[in-house]
């Protein structure tokens, strides 16, 4: 990889990174993807090189973007659904408990391709592979 297109991912805007990460493509050349299945991931991105993981534990931020947005969804809906419509707690227990479960399990790969995206554009130093 040549030193120019490494500094070129420097110049990339935030948004065009955030729009990769949604269709969970590569943040740096937005074509290759990022999952195999469900919940395993690509080493790499076979168009660029990128690496997607580091380092070991490098996805750790992943789970606190996961977790993050599953606490400010719930905590919303919980304040709007009990004080503001007037529900019980035991009436909002059993949706609120699927969803904690449920929707962590289906934003995975979106806080995994969010936070390689971020990554990036805050450090977009060569990490292509060896």
């Amino acid at each position: 990889m040549s030193k120019e297109s490494i500094v070129s991912t420097s110049h990339i805007h935030l948004g065009t990174l955030w729009r990769r990460a949604l269709r969970l493509r590569c943040p740096r050349c937005g074509g290759g993807r990022l999952f195999r299945g469900m919940f395993r991931m690509y080493d790499g991105c076979p168009n660029c090189g990128l690496r997607y993981e580091r380092a070991p534990g490098y996805f750790l931020g992943s789970a606190y973007i996961n977790y993050g947005l599953t606490a400010i969804v719930i905590t919303i809906a919980y304040v709007g659904l009990h004080f503001g419509a007037g529900y019980e707690n035991r009436v909002v227990l059993w949706p609120f408990a699927a969803f904690v479960v449920v929707f962590p399990l289906f934003f995975f790969r979106y806080a995994r391709a969010f936070w390689l995206a971020t990554d990036l554009w805050f450090d977009a130093e060569d990490n292509s592979r060896p």
